[in-house]
């Protein structure tokens, strides 16, 4: 054999070889392993260590979900009243699996206590997502309770239901009242931007920044976040599209019962606000201390918040009462109010919903917000000015019991519906009696859940699963929801069944 034919035939046997060790046959087949997408698995590597969580949900659609992601430091000791700090990293795999304590507050009636602590900078994420890089759109979920109560930790907006239409969904904790909001002249001095107050804020938009590092480990979008919220929830997400410094920061929004922009919470002064602290460190007693800031970080939480509701409940009645937990006009944060940015344009115009619910307009009993409408109304002209489109919604869907014993669709009652609790599952609904039984309702443990209720459920999260993927509400072989127009005045009435209406702007109390 020739020396040519040899190495053509030693060539064709070391190319076999390689073709059966590669476990192919063919080249195309081996690029397409090459690219398929690993499944996502525990642990996952976030920016700060390993991470590892739990499976929830149903077994032929589960859902991950890891609790107690923290996105900060802990603000405590000279660290309370601070802007947010980057978290420590860690060396170990970090059990994700237990949610952590609830922010300081007074709490709300009806609502089990939990653990209270100022150690509270974490997040929750639960996925749909099965393969590394499947960039699922993200829904960030900023709760409400005015800003001094709540926390991203409560059953009902942890339940697996809303993932489970194809988003990835997190929920934030954060500071509130008198830990997220004090401004005080010394705080104002120490800071290198001279502001002070809006912690809550910026631990939001720590979160934000976590969420734009970090959710692709969790096969979510960082270029495709919505933020929602309800009622404090509500005002929160429309003052961060207020702010300069979210800007990119989200991608879509959703408004539930609540807005900055002329609805409540429009933010006071940092004057004011500073005036407001000084009367909290007198109370305190710390305004004579050779260094009162020291003195006022070195004190435990409950001595602040027994302080707190001492100023409370002697400024009663008082309209600067609310000003403890407002957002500050510092010129940093927020350079103008909410509705001034707005005016001016100046603001982070991205597709938006905002939603109220029937009753919570109209009455009877319950929490009255008739100006939640023309500040929504308000909110979509500067949509329409900022060539962004938006939508207007209102909620109408009551259980059939509490319906006909004459209830109406009270504040928050939307929310059961937006998480998929059609079936009684979070302890909600005991605590949504509080209102509902104002106008009528009679049994706190059973509304009257039926397949309607799980029919408005699905749709609801349906659609806010497709705005949050495309900007536009509607599901094809649902009700086709308008784009807001102030002359044609049309929302999307949601009820059993969906209903395209006229009239947003008319809308208004009974008596």
């Amino acid at each position: 054999m020739s020396f040519k034919k040899l190495s053509v035939s030693l060539f064709m046997i070391f190319l076999s070889a390689w073709i059966i060790l590669s476990g192919c046959t063919k080249p195309q087949e081996r690029i397409e392993k090459a690219v398929e997408p690993e499944s996502l698995s525990d642990p996952l590597k976030i920016d700060t260590g390993y991470i590892s969580g739990t499976m929830v949900g149903d077994i032929d659609n589960p859902i991950r979900a890891y609790r107690g992601i923290p996105y900060a430091a802990p603000p405590v000791n000279n660290l309370r009243w601070k802007p947010p700090q980057p978290a420590t990293p860690w060396k170990e795999i970090r059990q994700c699996t237990a949610f952590t304590k609830t922010p300081p507050q007074a709490g709300m009636e009806g609502l089990k206590q939990e653990p209270q602590g100022e150690d509270c900078l974490y997040l929750n994420v639960m996925t749909p997502s099965k393969k590394v890089g499947e960039r699922l759109p993200v829904m960030v979920w900023l709760h409400g309770g005015g800003y001094s109560s709540g926390s991203g930790n409560d059953n009902l907006c942890n339940m697996p239901r809303l993932p489970q239409h194809g988003v990835v969904v997190v929920t934030v904790t954060m500071r509130l009242n008198t830990f997220g909001l004090l401004a005080h002249p010394l705080l104002t001095s120490e800071s290198p931007d001279h502001s002070s107050g809006n912690y809550m804020f910026l631990d939001m938009i720590a979160a934000l920044n976590w969420v734009k590092r970090n959710i692709s480990v969790f096969g979510g979008n960082p270029d495709n976040v919505t933020i929602f919220g309800e009622s404090g929830g509500g005002s929160k997400v429309s003052t961060l599209m207020a702010s300069p410094m979210a800007k990119g920061l989200f991608h879509r929004a959703i408004c539930e019962s609540g807005t900055s922009i002329g609805g409540f919470l429009n933010g006071r002064s940092l004057k004011e606000m500073e005036e407001l602290g000084g009367k909290l460190f007198t109370k305190l007693g710390v305004d004579k201390e050779a260094d009162p800031l020291k003195a006022a970080r070195a004190l435990p939480f409950e001595k602040i918040m027994e302080a707190r509701d001492a100023m409370m409940k002697e400024m009663q009645g008082d309209r600067t009462s609310m000003g403890l937990d407002e957002a500050t006009i510092d010129g940093w944060f927020l350079p103008k109010s909410p509705l001034e940015l707005f005016e001016s344009g100046n603001y982070n115009a991205v597709p938006l919903i905002t939603v109220a619910n029937l009753g919570e307009i109209t009455g009877p009993g319950g929490l009255l917000l008739p100006q939640l409408i023309p500040a929504y109304v308000n909110m979509h002209e500067f949509q329409n000015k900022a060539g962004v489109k938006s939508y207007a919604a209102i909620f109408d869907q009551v259980p059939s019991k509490w319906r006909a014993a004459g209830a109406v669709s009270t504040h928050a009652m939307e929310v059961l519906y937006v998480f998929g609790d059609y079936d009684n599952r979070s302890g909600w609904w005991p605590l949504m009696y509080g209102l509902a039984k104002q106008s009528g309702a009679k049994d706190p443990n059973d509304p009257g859940l039926t397949e309607a209720d799980k029919r408005v459920s699905e749709a609801m999260m349906k659609m806010w699963a497709q705005f949050a993927k495309t900007g536009d509400p509607n599901v094809e072989g649902m009700a086709q929801w308008p784009v807001y127009d102030k002359k044609e005045d049309r929302y999307l009435y949601i009820a059993d069944p969906l209903e395209v209406k006229s009239g947003f702007s008319n809308i208004k109390p009974k008596i």
